[in-house]
């Protein structure tokens, strides 16, 4: 890992140099830069298409290397991971959390029952509050299905 750190410490102090260069000279560079990254990305992919033929995972387990996975996602080789369930759901939460909390409220997730459930738990004032049903429909319910299209039902425990 020391000689990756190296590398990126490299890379750094030719990026302040060339940022110190006049816009023609920067222009140069980041042209051959662009000539450079043009012939990588088609190497990878070759390399990528070849590995595929013989073993889909051998490349499964090269691209489970953060390094291998950086390169070939930034030449845009990969596709990045998709967020789980859960993470989906925790986005969708924390984006309707600051208007429960704007009303002393908020909201958890309580459970998640495939395939197509979650029971989430209204708090603070929410949680005894007339207008809970439609913060449950029309905020919390429509927010997670935006996230989360799987998930047709939210339940209120």
């Amino acid at each position: 890992m020391n000689d990756l750190e190296e590398l990126v410490t490299e890379i750094s102090r030719f990026e302040a140099i060339i940022a110190d260069w006049d816009e023609r000279e920067r222009g140069v560079a980041v042209g051959f830069k662009r000539a450079i990254e043009a012939l990588h990305k088609e190497a990878f992919a070759r390399l990528i298409k070849s590995v595929k033929q013989e073993s889909m995972s051998a490349l499964r387990n090269a691209v489970q290397d953060e390094v291998v996975y950086g390169v070939l996602a930034y030449h845009e080789l990969v596709k990045p991971p998709k967020p789980s369930l859960e993470q989906r759901l925790q986005t969708a939460i924390e984006e309707v959390r600051p208007s429960l909390k704007s009303h002393n409220g908020d909201v958890e997730l309580v459970a998640i029952k495939p395939p197509s459930t979650v029971k989430v738990r209204l708090i603070g004032t929410c949680k005894n509050c007339p207008s809970s049903n439609f913060t449950l429909s029309q905020r919390i319910e429509q927010t997670i299905q935006a996230y989360c299209p799987e998930i047709t039902k939210v339940v209120a425990v």
